[in-house]
């Protein structure tokens, strides 16, 4: 037996399937430069339909540099590649940057013990799940997967296909680009286009009846073979222009080991226009979150033949296709392709307003279960018609949803009466409309004001009650590729028959910003936090510091002890300030990005106080004459400090940007100013703000320290407040030391006045670990990374060793050359 034959068997013996193994494979060399196509010797796949990102073999022969030849392959997707040299053969691990690496060589006459070595690590499912970024692989170890070659290889393929599509959509748009007919028209021809490609350049039997006939029979066998409708705008197809683009992607990449997701990305970044966007509300499902959700969901759990998956606003279909994948793995092994077709059809489907966007999720879907055809079940249908969602969601076992999340309009709300009577928001109706239709589970992306936010009190009550177990997570605001929503998943499963359960267990999760990338690539949203609710609840979401914030729910809050108020609001915000003072103008701050520091206000400028010009009359009403602290009305970053605040002793007037907070008892604006930019006030904004604005409601709980040293604190943030006006007339290193000494013990006071247990003060200090202290100085933090005690910060700076001292504030903070400090000094005045 040959060494080729016998990896051939080999690899049968471990499960792969005679039709995902290929000889003589070629595929595009999207690593390389240009568009190139390479090809191997024999290529194995953990599943149909063949892509990179389930290829996991590969097998090169007869190469005099094996190490060259792989890498050059590398394209294919296949952590695994054997090479070929006489009787012997060497097996190789591929990365996504350095070389391939030789593991071991063997004869082949050894191949079948080495085969029956790795049994484990190259099962198709087993190798499978390590590919599938995210998902639990269970306790095998795999040495040969490198994380980061799919990313690299979806980078690649991605750039190369828009480029591609945008050339194709550039020939077939109108020449009036206010013709939205005639554009949409150009971008369904566009992607019909990109589907006959793809079966051409997987050899497709029905690709060979039109090679060679011209566009028009190119269109027509797409048409037919899918089953899709004849593109008709009220226009003459432009078979000139489309002759010109089928030429264009002639010239493209080759498509034959493209994924489905693929599909999602075209449709998402080169075919939906602003316009659409707005329309439809159209933020696509990153592959990373579908996939994070349908295996939280554990369809495995569902008796198969009563599962029914439907995904209302279907979008691209990101949530069916993986669902397809996941349903596919359970699927009885001994079931021809047709068996599982006929079944996946049946048991997936979903509706979508937009027509374009429901051939996207069809043909996503076709690819997804290649080389079948058609049959899936897309209904293009206005879900905010009376009735419509809930005919949709009838019957369903498991409903995914990533709904659009824009409140009514009133026009919206005169035209769907019964959706705008229901619920503020779109994302909200379609919720409530998701928890009626009684599905065993369901999985939802949705507002990040779902976890906390009022509107949402009487939902998170029901679905607490319903469902045995309730999952949250928490996401980066750049999830999506193309829009930047605060948001959120919820996986909720365990549905119960009756109503009459006493608890329900609560899982919450968070994907920090600076994480979010990172969850992109592995679907790993950060450590669980598990705890049991008795019912009924709204109080589902677990944050980070829960711990904390039940230790302080006795704690003074700042409502009881401050009259807190918003700033002034123009009926025109822009006409509302000027540079110069006139008549009913006077001083004040208009924007925190121009005037907020920590400790410090600076630029005033003049406000409008003319009353005709007010959205409201009672700001003008406040003592704005009188001392208080003014704070940044929305968040100052995405990260865990958010909140800055200055003491205001000059009268100023402020915008609504800002929040206004007059002491009324105990607490002085000095001592206020300080623990309002403390690490305690801005982990509880950050934990308990539903999305970027912070409301006064939430402002008014924030926990106060229940006794504090007000003359020690007034020295130290005096002192504080004089360093930061030397730093900013004429920044230097040695101020910058001296300015994080003082802050530190500036927080080490407040923190004592809470008096929180040392592990929970830690904790307190760790959330804000690799986040950026929004002060006009570098911050150092509060004591060397190696300190790893649980001693509270006063107990520290307490010891001889000051934290403001030592080689670790030197490491950080380099003397500066003076040309550099004129240079800071001038660009802050």
């Amino acid at each position: 037996m040959t060494a080729l034959a016998s990896i051939e068997r080999g690899l049968l013996d471990l499960g792969y399937t005679s039709e995902s193994l290929f000889r003589d494979y070629r595929f595009a060399d999207v690593l390389g430069d240009g568009d190139g196509i390479r090809s191997v010797c024999l290529a194995a796949f953990t599943q149909l339909p063949e892509s990179f990102r389930s290829a996991a073999f590969g097998v090169v022969d007869g190469d005099v540099d094996p190490a060259g030849a792989i890498r050059a392959r590398s394209a294919l997707g296949a952590p695994v590649f054997f090479s070929i040299d006489g009787e012997s053969v060497g097996v190789w691990s591929v990365g996504a940057r350095a070389a391939p690496t030789l593991r071991e060589r063997v004869t082949v006459a050894e191949l079948p013990a080495l085969f029956d070595r790795y049994r484990a690590q190259w099962d198709p499912q087993a190798l499978h799940r390590a590919k599938a970024l995210g998902q639990d692989a269970g306790p095998v170890q795999y040495d040969f997967v490198d994380l980061g070659l799919l990313p690299a290889i979806e980078s690649e393929v991605e750039a190369k296909l828009h480029q591609a599509m945008a050339d194709v959509v550039a020939i077939l748009s109108p020449s009036n680009p206010d013709d939205l007919g005639a554009q949409r028209s150009a971008f369904r021809l566009t992607f019909r286009l990109l589907a006959a490609k793809i079966l051409a350049d997987r050899g497709h039997a029905i690709a060979e009846e039109w090679g060679g006939q011209g566009v028009g029979a190119v269109l027509a066998g797409i048409q037919s073979y899918y089953g899709l409708a004849v593109v008709d705008d009220g226009e003459p197809l432009p078979l000139d222009r489309a002759a010109v683009a089928w030429a264009r992607l002639g010239q493209a990449i080759n498509l034959r080991n493209i994924s489905a997701d693929s599909l999602a990305f075209v449709y998402e970044n080169t075919l939906v226009t602003a316009d659409t966007r707005r329309l439809f509300g159209t933020h696509s499902t990153p592959r990373a979150v579908a996939e994070y959700v349908v295996g939280a969901l554990r369809l495995e759990r569902f008796d198969i033949e009563q599962l029914r998956l439907v995904e209302p606003f279907t979008g691209a279909g990101i949530f069916l296709v993986a669902a397809l994948k996941r349903l596919r793995d359970l699927l009885p092994a001994n079931w021809s392709a047709s068996q599982r077709h006929a079944y996946l059809v049946q048991r997936l489907s979903g509706a979508e307003l937009d027509m374009f966007a429901c051939e996207v999720a069809t043909l996503s879907l076709i690819l997804a279960d290649y080389p079948n055809a058609n049959g899936w079940k897309i209904k293009s249908r206005d879900l905010f018609d009376d009735g419509a969602l809930t005919q949709t969601l009838a019957g369903a076992t498991v409903i995914l949803c990533n709904p659009p999340f824009e409140d009514f309009t009133p026009d919206e709300r005169r035209d769907y009466p019964e959706a705008g009577s229901a619920a503020a928001s779109k994302a909200a109706f379609a919720l409530q409309k998701a928890v009626e239709a009684a599905p065993g589970a369901l999985g939802f992306v949705l507002p990040r004001g779902f976890l906390l936010h009022h509107g949402y009190r009487e939902l998170r009550t029901k679905i607490a009650t319903v469902y045995d177990e309730v999952e949250l997570v928490s996401l980066p605001d750049r999830i999506f590729q193309k829009a930047s929503y605060p948001c959120a998943l919820l996986i909720a499963s365990g549905r119960r028959a009756e109503e009459v359960a006493k608890i329900t267990r609560v899982v919450s999760r968070t994907v920090p910003e600076q994480d979010c990338l990172n969850f992109l690539r592995s679907g790993e949203p950060g450590p669980e936090r598990i705890a049991t609710r008795s019912l009924p609840t709204s109080d589902l979401w677990i944050s980070e510091l829960d711990e904390v914030w039940a230790y302080l729910a006795r704690a003074p809050r700042l409502g009881d002890h401050a009259q807190i108020h918003r700033g002034l609001r123009w009926k025109v915000q822009g006409k509302g300030v000027s540079d110069e003072p006139g008549p009913l103008r006077e001083r004040g701050y208009f924007r925190p990005r121009d005037s907020l520091l920590a400790y410090e206000l600076r630029r005033p400028r003049w406000l409008d106080v003319a009353p005709e010009n007010q959205v409201w009359p009672a700001p003008l009403t406040r003592p704005w004459r009188e001392p208080k602290i003014l704070i940044n009305a929305q968040r100052v970053s995405r990260g865990a400090w958010r909140l800055t605040a200055a003491a205001d002793r000059d009268g100023m007037l402020a915008s609504q940007q800002f929040t206004g907070i007059w002491p009324s008892g105990d607490y002085s604006v000095n001592v206020l100013e300080a623990i309002l930019n403390g690490p305690v006030a801005n982990a509880f904004v950050t934990e308990h703000s539903a999305n970027q604005h912070f409301t006064n409601e939430m402002v008014k709980r924030l926990p106060l320290p229940s006794r504090i040293d007000d003359i020690a604190l007034s020295e130290l943030t005096q002192r504080y407040r004089a360093q930061l006006r030397a730093y900013l007339a004429r920044p230097d290193s040695a101020l910058v030391i001296e300015l994080n000494k003082t802050l530190v013990e500036i927080d080490a006071v407040i923190l004592q006045g809470y008096d929180l247990p040392p592990r929970l003060e830690r904790r307190v200090l760790d959330f804000f670990s690799g986040a950026k202290r929004p002060t006009a100085h570098p911050f150092a933090g509060w004591m060397p990374p190696e300190v790893r005690t649980f001693t509270p910060l006063h107990e520290l700076l307490g010891r001889s060793q000051s934290l403001g001292r030592g080689s670790w504030v030197l490491d950080v903070f380099k003397p500066i050359p003076s040309t550099e400090a004129d240079a800071i000094a001038h660009f802050i005045d």
